[in-house]
């Protein structure tokens, strides 16, 4: 049988936007190589997409992040297809027409410019310093054994029961029964959830992420009326949470304060202060649960950084900091010249888009010495896990760092005794979050 060879990787022929590319064979790294290479700043045009500037270098980027009075968030925040905004605009009318607002409004501070976004940022500032994560630690800590403790007996429960040579029947997924425990607790803790409503909540924010993928609708639906049902029930859970503070009065938690937060004099809207909680619980749980399962396959993958994590746990916060990096697991956010920039040697006209694609700045040669070795002990480490620079830097990244410190440092008796069982499954969604539906790991023979 004679197959025709794949086209020859150009600037012509690259593809940076498949989805099914990065849900059935990972990220594009060599495309990003390529265009770091070649075309730094790179007018991308391909169908089912309006055209946009790809930026793939890490100073780039920075520029771009540093500077909101030149590239705006208000327009337009993510990729994505023409036929997905589309559904996107009638998803948000539905919603404002039912729970009041207007579709034109910004759907959260994120698509806010300075200044407001950074007054609608200082609501829940306070909740994510350094400072208060520090009174965390002993809690995280606490937290992350018992996590880890279960996890250990799910495995040997399950090892007994099949033994090592019924293969993935043995194995255990790491993002149900793991990773995504700690940083669905923290931050349903953080906003006032009760502790019975947790599961549900990571059961919403995983739907929600993939609400392209089948798997997640209900017999007959679909995505559109999918991601309605899992909005809708998410509304009025957080309208019950609403109530009851009215009712029984505030507390120190991130909902108490957007409800008693002013902005110029005024109250948020009811819409604001849905959106803002929906945005905080979201991204809150599902870019660490992420970033830890990458973070477990990483280290098993490489068996003697793996070896000195395990031995010196004063490693632990290099480690973590080289797995966001590693995993990276937001892949892009896009902005909008509000007038006209100089960049990379293009000129990006006032009204373009710019995409920023941060796992490229992530293996940016001129930033990180060999950029595709994990290293745990790498001391330069300037990724962008969290964002650039600037106005957007991740509210959450204090909060995502010193979970994935209490779960790696829980990790590290338990680390030598596992095994991958089978290649990682990738949520179908749609270029933002690197999501991880599964990743079975089994107990270690001998």
């Amino acid at each position: 049988m004679v197959t025709s060879a794949a086209p020859r990787l150009t600037l012509d022929t690259l593809d940076i936007t498949d989805s099914d590319r990065y849900r059935d064979h990972g990220y594009p790294w060599a495309e990003w190589d390529l265009l770091r290479r070649e075309a730094p700043v790179y007018w991308y045009q391909r169908p089912g997409f309006e055209p946009f500037w790809a930026i793939t270098r890490h100073a780039d980027i920075r520029f771009i992040s540093a500077h909101p009075e030149l590239f705006s968030n208000s327009q337009m925040l993510r990729l994505n297809t023409a036929q997905k905004l589309t559904q996107q605009q009638t998803e948000r009318e539905f919603q404002t027409n039912r729970h009041g607002g207007d579709p034109s409004d910004p759907q959260d501070f994120i698509w806010m410019d300075p200044p407001e976004h950074r007054q609608h940022r200082g609501i829940v500032a306070r909740h994510f310093t350094p400072r208060v994560m520090k009174t965390l630690e002993d809690h995280f800590a606490e937290m992350a054994e018992n996590y880890v403790s279960d996890f250990a007996d799910k495995l040997v429960v399950s090892f007994a029961e099949h033994g090592a040579d019924q293969g993935a029947d043995s194995a255990v997924d790491v993002v149900h029964e793991l990773s995504a425990k700690l940083p669905v607790a923290a931050i349903c803790d953080m906003g006032g959830v009760p502790e019975e409503d947790w599961d549900k909540i990571f059961e919403w924010t995983e739907a929600f992420a993939g609400q392209d993928d089948p798997e997640y609708w209900e017999p007959g639906e679909t995505s559109f009326q999918a991601t309605q049902r899992i909005v809708g029930q998410w509304f009025r859970h957080t309208q019950g949470l609403i109530e009851e503070r009215h009712r029984k009065g505030f507390g120190d938690d991130l909902l108490s304060d957007l409800l008693q937060a002013e902005i110029d004099g005024r109250k948020l809207t009811a819409d604001e202060v849905h959106n803002y909680f929906f945005l905080l619980l979201g991204a809150g749980n599902e870019t660490t649960r992420n970033a830890i399962t990458g973070g477990v396959k990483a280290l098993l993958d490489h068996p003697d950084q793996m070896q000195m994590l395990v031995e010196d746990a004063s490693l632990v916060p290099s480690a973590v900091e080289e797995i966001l990096r590693w995993t990276s697991i937001v892949i892009q956010f896009q902005r909008t010249a509000v007038q006209d920039v100089e960049l990379g040697g293009q000129t990006i006209r006032k009204g373009e888009s710019v995409v920023l694609w941060y796992p490229s700045a992530n293996r940016d040669e001129e930033i990180f010495e060999d950029p595709y070795r994990f290293d745990i002990t790498r001391q330069e480490n300037d990724h962008f896990a969290f964002g650039g620079y600037g106005e957007h830097f991740c509210l959450g990244a204090n909060l995502a760092r010193w979970e994935m410190r209490a779960m790696f440092h829980a990790l590290r008796p338990l680390l030598p005794q596992l095994e991958i069982a089978a290649d990682p499954e990738y949520v179908i969604s749609f270029l933002h979050v690197g999501g991880i539906k599964r990743q079975m790991v089994r107990h270690r023979p001998g």
